[in-house]
């Protein structure tokens, strides 16, 4: 029974005998009925059916009441049994747990968490029910949820078991959290386990490839929640977004290595613009959120295709493929943000990779040739590739205290690339040179230019620009010539 049902809150995680014959007609009408809507599967094809004749305990592991849900606490292995249990209003139309067309878990038993820890709790059945179609939320306090409270809640997570569930969330130790475990309308019932971790939450990881940092985030949300919270997070000094796929290699290291794995169904920031001029179903007005072209696509097999209607949000689908999803899907189990913390892509570099520096200078990895310090100057690019926006800015680190710097860009990147002797440095960009403005670094050797700098540097629309930092190095420089350089950026602005 559900709150106010008057049941008994059973002991956690004790078997209970049958003792009286209620309870035993209630359990065969109870399987009766879920018999009877193991037809109605909601959508899920492949999902298990449910056994005629089912099997464990009652209530046994969860409390069917989330007045009183059974306490538990820590970190480890917990036991379920959701078996026989009843659904009731609580925890049903919570946007987080949209999956299939239904926000509802049935068949639902309550614990009282009590963390152990401060960071990111993990609470997986993975591998643990798999004779369960499980859905699972999370919620702040202990006891019957407020509606729109749950933190976090999923049904089908990428798990090697299919129809298991898996969700994260920031957890601070000793607070109480209330767990609701249950199965997707129509699913099959059973007992089952799950088991909780906490582990430091996540921190953005570097792509190399474009000096970009990325996050998953393990949550739920719709779309629109999603974008909001991405933006309202920053590292490092730049905002966030719901990362934007540009290429294969983009893609395929954001789905594939991110995460240590497979990434599964989770958001990206792509959406249909009904307003667009090229807007048409299916295919029509797809937009990036940061206002790129999409100039590249990874469609499933068939999508999108507006299957379920008003499915004008992007996200992945399993195998590094993308499908179209209404605002809010629990088959969406997490989201991605992206840091545009290196804009362009970097190179000739001072550090042995590429040329040889003048006397053997040779920088750290990255960087120019080596400066009087010993490390070598290191230029990157923030800021978008929107040349209309002009909102491109420089950071050069690691030049010399008080000593003049330069920022200029060419139409080319000098000897392919690789650069050519000049001064204590390689030159790396050549070709109509527009010069950017002299700034003096800090104590620290670092100088900023930008944003309005297309004018200066005459760029517009689907121009490529190579940008290059030069700065003085008067006492004790590496070669003798009193000035160096930076690596390369090089930078494509948006059509």
């Amino acid at each position: 029974m559900e709150a106010g049902g008057g049941s008994v809150n059973l002991p956690a995680l004790l078997p209970q005998p049958r003792i009286d014959s209620m309870r035993s007609i209630l359990t065969v009408v109870v399987s009766l009925l879920l018999v009877s809507q193991a037809t109605a599967q909601l959508g899920k094809p492949g999902a298990p059916l449910i056994a005629a004749q089912p099997s464990g305990g009652s209530w046994t592991g969860g409390s069917d009441d989330c007045v009183a849900p059974v306490p538990i606490a820590g970190q480890g292995l917990f036991t379920f049994d959701v078996t026989s249990a009843t659904t009731g209003t609580e925890g049903q139309s919570e946007t987080l747990c949209m999956a299939f067309g239904t926000s509802g878990i049935t068949s639902d038993v309550w614990f009282c968490w009590s963390a152990d820890a401060d960071g990111c709790a993990t609470l997986s059945a993975c591998g643990l029910a798999p004779a369960v179609d499980t859905k699972i939320a999370a919620y702040p306090g202990c006891g019957c949820p407020a509606p729109g409270s749950a933190l976090a809640c999923n049904d089908d997570a990428a798990c090697t078991t299919a129809f298991e569930s898996e969700i994260q969330w920031p957890v601070s130790n000793s607070t109480t959290y209330t767990l609701q475990v249950g199965t997707f309308p129509g699913g099959a019932a059973g007992p089952g386990s799950f088991d909780i971790t906490i582990a430091a939450c996540p921190t953005p990881v570097l792509n190399t490839q474009n000096g970009h940092h990325y996050l998953v985030v393990e949550s739920a949300p719709s779309w629109t929640q999603a974008r909001d919270d991405a933006a309202a997070t920053s590292f490092l000094g730049v905002p966030g977004h719901l990362v934007t796929l540009s290429d294969a290699a983009e893609d395929q290291w954001v789905y594939f290595q991110l995460a240590g794995g497979n990434l599964g169904n989770a958001w990206i920031g792509l959406y249909q613009d009904q307003s667009a001029p090229d807007y048409s179903e299916p295919a029509g007005g797809w937009r990036w959120v940061t206002g790129e072209p999409v100039t590249y696509q990874n469609w499933t097999a068939g999508e999108p295709n507006d299957g379920a209607g008003a499915e004008h949000y992007g996200g992945y689908w399993p195998a590094d493929r993308w499908n179209d999803y209404q605002v809010a899907d629990g088959a969406v189990g997490r989201y991605v943000i992206e840091y545009d913390t290196q804009t362009g892509t970097p190179y000739c570099f001072g550090d042995a990779s590429g040329a040889t520096c003048p006397c053997g200078n040779f920088g750290g990895g990255g960087e120019g040739c080596a400066n009087s310090t010993g490390a070598g100057a290191l230029l990157t690019a923030t800021g978008s590739q929107d040349a209309v926006a002009d909102d491109l800015q420089f950071e050069l680190r690691q030049a010399l205290p008080s000593q003049p710097a330069l920022l200029f860009s060419g139409l080319n990147a000098v000897n392919g690339g690789m650069g050519l002797s000049f001064g204590d440095g390689l030159r790396c960009a050549g070709g109509s040179v527009k010069r950017l403005g002299v700034r003096v670094p800090d104590a620290a050797g670092t100088a900023h230019w930008g944003p309005g700098l297309a004018a200066l540097g005459q760029w517009g629309p689907g121009d490529v620009r190579f940008f290059q930092g030069w700065y003085r190095d008067p006492v004790g420089s590496s070669c003798g010539t009193n000035f160096n350089l930076s690596n390369g950026v090089e930078v494509s602005f948006w059509p």
